[in-house]
């Protein structure tokens, strides 16, 4: 196949793991980016910092569900993980199974939620270890629901990330963990969040575009039941 035709270098794609029993439980995505196409082994970097491709369980012969966009429509296939190299670099070889699709947007909010935000000065694999234990303290029967040190933001949210303001820096391909109130009297969506975009306002703020690249399934549900009521309750305009 004619791999060339949809994948350049420099070009982003997202990966997701098929591995997993589990994976139907949450989605977990990696942003990477094509260094270079032989055949069909993609040469592939990873955005999160030196040593970042010693911080996922690369396995020989795992698989990745792999999208992108190229001609203006959605490209889907999958690979197989090969070989990893020193920093952030890796191998995966593509199947033959390419196939072109139309895209579909989740729903956006602009709103104001209850957020807290921490930058990760971290490695991609103790954010997820930290996300995992998260999980396990808001969701065990015990945990109380406590939103203490939530901050009221202005935000623009889908199940597939939010967009909000920060302190400098916000810098494209950092991580950072974020708790967001959906005020649904059920413990705060608990998210890994990658930086997509930024647009400086002032001195003192930048907006960032994120995606959530590690979230409970249930969680998004829970996001995008949130928009479905809220856009049925807002007062007719017009």
């Amino acid at each position: 196949m004619n791999y060339q035709r949809y994948f350049k270098p420099g070009q982003q794609l997202l990966l997701k793991a098929l591995h997993d029993p589990e994976q139907n439980s949450y989605t977990e995505l990696m942003s990477v980016f094509i260094v270079s196409l032989e055949g069909d082994f993609l040469l592939l970097s990873l955005p999160y910092g030196a040593d970042a491709v010693n911080q996922y369980p690369f396995n020989e012969g795992l698989s990745f569900e792999i999208t992108t966009e190229a001609m203006g429509l959605g490209i889907r296939t999958t690979g197989s993980f090969q070989r990893k190299f020193d920093g952030n670099q890796f191998t995966l070889r593509l199947d033959s199974d390419l196939q072109m699709f139309q895209r579909r947007f989740s729903p956006r909010y602009d709103c104001k939620l209850g957020i807290r935000f921490s930058r990760a000065a971290k490695t991609l694999q103790t954010m997820r270890e930290v996300w995992e234990k998260n999980i396990e303290v808001l969701h065990s029967p015990e945990a109380p629901l406590i939103f203490d040190g939530f901050k009221s933001s202005q935000v623009n949210i889908s199940s597939g990330g939010i967009r909000f303001s920060i302190k400098p820096p916000g810098d494209q391909g950092e991580l950072c963990l974020l708790l967001i109130n959906l005020e649904d009297r059920k413990p705060p969506v608990c998210t890994i969040a990658e930086v997509v975009w930024s647009c400086v306002q002032d001195e003192s703020t930048v907006t960032v575009g994120t995606r959530f690249i590690k979230i409970l399934s249930e969680d998004q549900q829970r996001i995008d039941n949130y928009i479905d009521k809220a856009m049925q309750t807002e007062p007719a305009t017009g």
